[in-house]
């Protein structure tokens, strides 16, 4: 097995023009004849943090100061885990042409679309942080770590996309019922609530959602300005070894199908 992943790691090595030249794509192509261009990337983000401010700060009056600093700093990590659920899912299926004609490690395509959505999160979370210093907020010794969660949650996703990009090569129903499940991740990731507020059932099934651990650890990071609870940083550090072992064996076992099942 180690021999098949060095030798896969070799190949995508090999195969990194391809990889770049998808990334570039990615990131320029999909709104290439549009007015906003590569900005279009940003407008999702920025509108849902007005709908959530508006929704919970004006309409629902609510307990957390600096409000804005609270949901800005969770909600691009957010959109780039729960984007990629959808979006990730179907990057095998959206390349079926390239699959059928060439040969590549199909694990390019995986990676091009987390790599690309990660250069897009990141450009946004640090024009979030220079507004946040702006105004006035000053920023703990705990942002040295940042750089570290964003990793780790960048390798987390990689996992989770190869098992769910390989499954719905074989069955098309997952992409369908993942835009559904990413709605739920809406509800009960602790973007614009605080989970000391949480208790009974619902503070369970939030505990339960992969999701929560690095909002929270970006929430306490950048809005708090401390270090991470040791259970939270634990599960940030965890969850990405599980993750990407069990893409690596999925996606290794159900590779060999993906021309004659596209």
């Amino acid at each position: 097995m180690f021999k098949g992943i060095k030798q896969d790691l070799k190949d995508i090595y090999d195969s990194r023009n391809i990889l770049r030249a998808l990334i570039v794509k990615d990131l320029f192509g999909r709104y290439r004849n549009s007015a906003l261009g590569f900005l279009w990337h940003f407008v999702l983000p920025l509108v849902m943090m007005v709908v959530y401010y508006i929704a919970f700060s004006t309409i629902r009056a609510t307990p957390i100061s600096d409000f804005w600093i609270y949901l800005s700093s969770g909600l691009f990590p957010f959109v780039f885990m729960t984007s990629n659920l959808t979006r990730g899912a179907g990057s095998i299926t959206s390349n079926a042409g390239m699959v059928k004609k060439m040969y590549f490690p199909r694990s390019i395509l995986v990676l091009s679309e987390v790599i690309s959505s990660f250069i897009v999160m990141l450009m946004g979370y640090c024009v979030i942080l220079v507004i946040i210093v702006v105004s006035g907020h000053q920023l703990g010794i705990s942002i040295v770590l940042l750089p570290i969660i964003m990793i780790a949650m960048a390798v987390f996703v990689t996992g989770y996309v190869l098992v769910l990009s390989a499954l719905n090569v074989y069955a098309r129903d997952v992409q369908h019922l993942l835009n559904s499940v990413s709605m739920v991740f809406y509800f009960i990731t602790p973007m614009y609530f605080m989970m000391s507020d949480l208790s009974g059932l619902f503070q369970k099934i939030v505990m339960l959602n992969p999701f929560t651990y690095y909002v929270e650890a970006y929430h306490q990071i950048v809005y708090s300005g401390v270090m991470p609870d040791t259970f939270i940083l634990l599960m940030c550090l965890l969850m990405p070894p599980v993750s990407i072992v069990l893409g690596v064996i999925v996606f290794c076992k159900l590779r060999h199908g993906f021309a004659e099942r596209l």
